[in-house]
């Protein structure tokens, strides 16, 4: 999938401050108060994206969630990571197979279930499940030193993916900008990319208060439909590790299946 882009908070009721006498009016100017106010209406379809760009390769943290693609060839992903290259979550995709996955510097633990094994580039046939037997839900624990366990931490590099945004120019793309609109809560502006020759679109909401970070991407049409979501931005993520009973050495594991 192409990447050209990328809470309503509570009425309080703060008397002395605010000299309300009351609280819980529901007139309309009441109303018209709580609302958020759009901190980008005066801004161009072309400014929001250069400002929710900058605000996403600022960013040390985030959470993404992904189901992009369709059938088999498929990815999903709910992933917490950092510019470290530390992360937390579970990627997968279309056909099923998945695997849950924790990196903390080149250290990596990951539960894969029993479809993950079944994948020909992986193990596939015999081997596949006799590893599958052999982890029984167990961690596999390694370093980026191996191959398989590389293979899906790779993932976890939010900086590598902040240096290929650096490079991509989206200046041309001809964005217009839609109705404010929320989600979850947060009031957001659509930004609307021109159709690709293959009946592509592309839509990037980006937060109308506050840091303008992107918080949802939607692909419609061509070969990639899909939906990335992003929040938790600037949030630590969780590294600890499994505890060693629901671990197993993957030379341990490799040793076993005769690798």
């Amino acid at each position: 999938m192409k990447r050209k882009h990328g809470v309503l908070a509570a009425a309080v009721c703060v008397i002395a401050a605010l000299g309300v006498t009351a609280c819980g009016s529901d007139s309309k100017d009441d109303k018209a108060s709580q609302e958020p106010k759009n901190e980008l209406a005066d801004l161009t379809a072309q400014q929001i994206s250069d400002k929710a760009k900058d605000a996403l390769l600022k960013a040390t943290s985030l959470r993404m969630k992904m189901d992009q693609g369709t059938g088999t060839e498929g990815l999903k992903m709910n992933l917490a990571l950092d510019n470290k290259g530390d992360c937390n979550g579970t990627v997968g995709d279309g056909a099923g197979a998945s695997s849950e996955i924790i990196k903390a510097g080149n250290k990596v633990w990951m539960k894969p279930n029993e479809k993950f094994w079944q994948q020909p580039d992986v193990a596939g046939g015999k081997d596949g499940a006799v590893a599958a037997q052999l982890l029984k839900g167990r961690y596999i624990h390694g370093t980026t030193d191996n191959a398989m366990l590389k293979g899906n931490a790779d993932m976890c590099d939010l900086a590598s993916m902040q240096s290929g945004m650096k490079s991509s120019d989206d200046s041309k793309d001809k964005l217009t900008k839609g109705e404010p609109t929320k989600i979850g809560g947060q009031l957001v502006v659509p930004l609307n990319s021109p159709a690709e020759k293959d009946g592509e679109k592309q839509t990037m909401y980006v937060a109308a208060t506050g840091t303008p970070y992107p918080v949802k991407i939607v692909v419609e049409g061509g070969s990639e439909p899909g939906t990335v979501e992003i929040s938790d931005y600037d949030k630590p993520v969780v590294t600890t590790p499994p505890p060693a009973t629901e671990v197993i050495d993957v030379d341990k594991l490799e040793a076993q299946l005769g690798g």
